[in-house]
């Protein structure tokens, strides 16, 4: 099996999850480019900052650090949780594309992939890759460095959710995956866990976070569905009316 073969099947269950197996066009930027020069980071930052809506460089950072390892980690957790071979994603074999405030698609160039073990994609994927990327972001930005690593486990959680959204008949499997996933890694304890909320004959499964990404300091004010900052009789009360009007 091939990059693209894992690439077309993330896509036939996710079809946002998409991807590239090159960086053809503009904009586009190294990923090992990002995660290793402060200064092209802050420069792309500074850019996205009036698409983000705000003049705050630690909120954008934050807020491009969640949006970045989103993409990043998206395609190779939906494989992984397919139980698919993953792309590779070291810094030197992958590549964003910034054509709005955040990344909209990676590009993944190396042209193998792999089985890996929740342990061994953690690894590469969250050790050797996002948290360098949050310590740079930290090292550059007055911004906490367990807020960014809470960004990095709720877009992990979000690429999983999707995937379990999609693939209902492989529900439990895409799960107890995740759940594996996110116990491996060392620099996610304590940041968040997953829940299940039941209301009649539905259920949804969620990621509760315990830090906050800043976006409600952008003149939106938004807050996102997992936020720590979300009362959680408010939270769960909201969830059970998604879930009843998805039935409905």
């Amino acid at each position: 099996m091939t990059v693209a073969d894992t690439l077309t099947a993330v896509a036939a269950v996710v079809p946002y999850l998409r991807a590239s197996t090159t960086t053809d066009g503009d904009d586009w930027y190294s990923c090992k480019e990002l995660v290793t020069d402060p200064a092209v980071l802050t420069d792309v930052i500074t850019r996205a900052m009036p698409g983000f809506g705000t003049t705050d460089p630690a909120v954008a950072a934050s807020l491009f650090t969640q949006a970045y390892a989103f993409r990043v980690a998206g395609v190779a957790l939906a494989a992984y949780a397919l139980g698919r071979p993953v792309p590779d994603v070291a810094p030197a074999s992958t590549a964003v594309r910034v054509d709005k405030p955040r990344p909209t698609q990676i590009a993944h160039l190396a042209p193998d992939v792999q089985t890996l073990t929740a342990s061994e994609l953690s690894g590469r994927l969250v050790a050797e890759h996002l948290a360098v990327f949050v310590a740079t972001v930290h090292s550059s930005y007055r911004v906490g460095e367990r807020l960014l690593h809470g960004n990095v486990a709720s877009s992990c959680a979000v690429a999983f959710r999707a995937v379990e959204g999609a693939a209902i008949d492989q529900r439990d499997v895409v799960r107890a995956r995740a759940e594996t996933f996110m116990s491996a890694t060392a620099s996610f304890e304590g940041l968040g866990s997953f829940s299940t909320v039941r209301t009649d004959d539905h259920e949804g499964w969620y990621w509760d976070r315990t830090s906050c990404c800043l976006w409600y300091r952008t003149p939106a004010e938004h807050y996102c569905d997992n936020c720590s900052l979300i009362p959680t009789e408010e939270l769960t009360g909201r969830r059970v009316r998604e879930l009843q009007e998805s039935a409905t």
